[in-house]
């Protein structure tokens, strides 16, 4: 079994203790969990096959994760319904499933998901997964799971209503992550009040201003007692929270927007910051986070894939200031990088573009080297074709170099 889960190992694929949310672990607009899926299941299923006596020793792992989503047609049409039929004639198997990502109910089928959420009565994460509205039914599943911890939806087009109603049936939910909230219809408003009293983690992707100022109401008076992880994609309004929950906040997470409505009195507890940066220096955001008071800070950009290898050491220094200094974040332990496929880990410079590029490793090394003296961890998150694990900055570099010395035959 060991063997068996090192060979088609996902990290996080099972993991209901999950502190703060990563792109594609448990979200429902990325396609990464998709891709890394469709990776490892070819050989899970090879392996299963080798003898009775594997099958015996895999199927635990074959049925842990089922992604019956064709949102990228890479799912044959038709999986659902056989993963219905086996779970049907082989109960057991059904007790193994810890993580279902299915598409949300299409006209006529939701009686069909209802019953495979039934077949896995042990099932932990749960994703529906949005589809086209021409196919879309009405969504209002009669039997959810009292043991999911972990739900991942796609909600556009859904009425407030409704993903109250499958929320707050979730009576063990520890952590939630909705995207598509959108502006609604009046009447499709919940009025009475959001209890989530086990959620501890919350991960919103609005519509627009117009979605987060309509869900405002129902979020601004939501009892939340155990929340403590906040994620959202807008930082140009107010956070749709009460004052007292943004205090509790130690975890915040927001890529995107100028942050203006923010104020660092509000993050109390703040500990753990992951922030987008656009053009303006992180020095920039004082005004709204309590950099003093972080332990961890992870910086989000875009930048550098829009600006020759040459000017990368202007970009990045406008991020490495504020961490240098101690008298500025005397709490600092970790200072991560992350910057999708653009990051240096991604090993598509050009060989024309090679020169400045040392040049520029050089500059992050001796970076490195200074944030080791301060005793600050400097790590790269780098997004693979499987997964995203911060690696140290050193050895970032180091492996880059000895590639860059491989002779091209």
């Amino acid at each position: 079994m060991k063997i068996f889960r090192t060979a088609t190992y996902i990290p996080g694929e099972w993991d209901a203790s999950a502190t703060t949310p990563r792109w594609g672990l448990f979200t429902s607009w990325d396609s990464l969990q998709e891709r890394t899926y469709l990776l490892v299941l070819p050989l899970r299923r090879t392996i299963v096959q080798v003898s009775r006596l594997w099958w015996e020793i895999g199927s635990e792992v074959l049925y842990a994760s089922f992604y019956g989503v064709s949102r990228f047609n890479h799912i044959p049409t038709g999986t659902l319904d056989h993963f219905e039929r086996s779970l049907s004639s082989r109960p057991a198997l059904g007790r193994f499933v810890k993580r279902l990502a299915l598409n949300r109910p299409r006209k006529g089928y939701s009686n069909k998901i209802d019953h495979v959420i039934q077949l896995c009565p042990n099932t932990l994460i749960l994703s529906f997964y949005y589809i086209s509205p021409a196919y879309q039914g009405f969504w209002q599943p009669t039997i959810l799971n009292s043991h999911v911890r972990i739900l991942d939806a796609s909600v556009h087009g859904l009425r407030q209503k409704e993903i109250v109603q499958v929320i707050s049936s979730l009576l063990g939910l520890e952590i939630l992550h909705l995207a598509g909230l959108e502006r609604g219809p009046e009447e499709s408003r919940h009025h009475g009040t959001l209890r989530l009293p086990l959620v501890r983690l919350l991960s919103l992707s609005f519509e627009g201003q117009k979605g987060m100022e309509y869900w405002t109401p129902l979020l601004s008076t939501a009892d939340l007692p155990r929340l403590t992880s906040l994620a959202s994609n807008l930082g140009t309004a107010s956070l749709p929270f009460a004052i007292d929950t943004l205090h509790r906040i130690t975890f915040f997470k927001c890529l995107f927007g100028r942050y203006d409505a923010l104020k660092p009195e509000i993050f109390r507890s703040l500990t753990r910051l992951h922030v987008g940066i656009e053009e303006q220096p992180l020095r920039d955001q004082q005004s709204h986070f309590p950099f003093h008071q972080l332990h961890h800070l992870t910086i989000f950009c875009w930048e550098t894939a829009y600006k020759p290898v040459s000017q990368w050491k202007q970009v990045v220094d406008g991020f490495l200031a504020l961490p240098l200094s101690r008298s500025e974040m005397p709490l600092l332990r970790v200072l991560e990088l992350e910057w999708e496929e653009h990051g240096i880990q991604n090993g598509s410079i050009r060989i024309s573009e090679h020169g400045p590029y040392l040049s520029f490793l050089d500059y992050l090394e001796s970076s490195a080297l200074e944030f080791e003296r301060l005793g600050v961890q400097f790590q790269e998150g780098y997004r693979g074709n499987i997964y995203l694990i911060p690696t140290p900055m050193k050895d970032v570099i180091k492996k880059t170099r000895d590639k860059m010395r491989i002779p091209i035959l």
